[in-house]
């Protein structure tokens, strides 16, 4: 009787799981009907055909602008300023007086020294025609002379004295800002203004690692600022290679610089390290990197259907050509003509049904250098 009762449970609990297994295979098979009506979802990117072009490889340094002729104008005697004769940021004109300090008593001084000297020259002479009469002696001769000597010789150590307190421009440049007023003391030493040449040409200072030691004088190099590349030339090269960052610091010449280069200011330098190569080139956007490596979506017509397989890819490494930041070189993985999902490509996952737009041809004529 007691088995009996036990067959019953079992059977009753058999046929509550299959009608409940029934029950979640008919939900399932509702849902996946549901699903089935709904169209696959498509992502939309831009499409990209993989294309080659002749780049040729360089290396990106930041180089600095130096004027070919500059100088700090400083003051070799204190003294008190007199005159101001340029104004801050101005041109000036070679030979023109730009501080005048006070040289009154100097002055003074040397009308007193040029009288002695007038002095020392007369009896020189005089005592000169003597001796060719043979009325004067050898020795006091001689001691006009030292006299006469001596006195020319003050006169000139004053007039050097007045020099040097008269600071004119050594070049024609252009000044820099200056806070000086007439009746301002300068201590020995002082830097009045930095003198910037005009019609100058201007030279970009720029540091290469050691292993591109080879770039020697007339090498072309092109310096960017702003935007805009301008054509330079390398004119020397540094003795030895820095112990410190182990550099070779170059100096190039630009050739046509513009009005909006300032000595001072940081370019870039794009410097070309051999022939040009051909190259299959891809938008950066179109790489995708994981824990796999470096990889692209390859866009498959199936039918009526584009859709995108994941492919690995080798990437030229830095050392042999540095990626800019619109373009990046394949070495493996793509072949010429083949369609890639460039923006747009971080949505998709291998298999994905994709609807392909047209690609900006602003990005496309930029990828490819020009």
């Amino acid at each position: 009787m007691r088995a009996l009762s036990w067959i019953a449970v079992a059977g009753i609990c058999l046929a509550v799981a299959a009608a409940l297994a029934w029950y979640k295979y008919d939900q399932i098979s509702q849902a996946q009907a549901r699903a089935a009506a709904f169209p696959e979802p498509m992502e939309a990117v831009e499409a990209f055909t993989v294309t080659q072009a002749e780049r040729e490889p360089t290396i990106r340094v930041t180089g600095e602008v130096v004027p070919a002729r500059s100088a700090d104008l400083r003051t070799e005697m204190s003294g008190r300023i007199s005159s101001v004769g340029f104004a801050s940021g101005a041109r000036v004109n070679e030979g023109q007086v730009l501080v005048q300090l006070d040289v009154a008593e100097e002055r003074a001084q040397l009308l007193e020294a040029r009288a002695q000297e007038d002095i020392a020259r007369l009896a020189f002479e005089r005592a000169e025609r003597l001796v060719k009469r043979g009325a004067g002696s050898l020795e006091a001769r001689d001691q006009t002379r030292a006299e006469f000597d001596a006195a020319r010789a003050r006169t000139q150590a004053l007039q050097a004295s007045i020099s040097k307190k008269t600071l004119t421009a050594p070049f024609d440049a252009v000044a820099g800002l200056h806070r000086l007023e007439t009746g301002q003391y300068l201590n020995a030493g002082d830097v009045v203004t930095h003198l910037v040449g005009v019609n100058e040409p201007l030279w970009v200072d720029f540091s290469v690692p050691q292993e591109f030691a080879g770039l020697t004088a007339g090498t072309e190099v092109k310096v960017e600022v702003e935007g805009v590349h301008l054509p330079a030339e390398i004119i020397a090269r540094d003795s030895a290679i820095s112990t410190i960052s182990r550099n070779l610091r170059l100096r190039a010449k630009v050739l046509e610089p513009t009005s909006n280069m300032v000595a001072g200011m940081f370019v870039q330098v794009s410097v070309p390290l051999g022939i040009a190569e051909t190259v299959t080139l891809v938008p950066a956007t179109a790489v995708r990197r994981d824990a796999l490596g470096a990889a692209v979506y390859v866009l498959e017509a199936q039918g009526n259907e584009v859709r995108a397989r994941k492919r690995s890819v080798t990437l030229m490494t830095d050392g042999d050509m540095p990626d800019s930041n619109d373009l990046v070189v394949i070495t493996r993985g793509l072949t010429p003509g083949e369609r890639i999902a460039a923006t747009g490509a971080f949505k998709l996952r291998d298999g994905s049904l994709v609807h392909p737009l047209a690609a900006n041809p602003d990005a496309a004529h930029r990828l490819v250098g020009h």
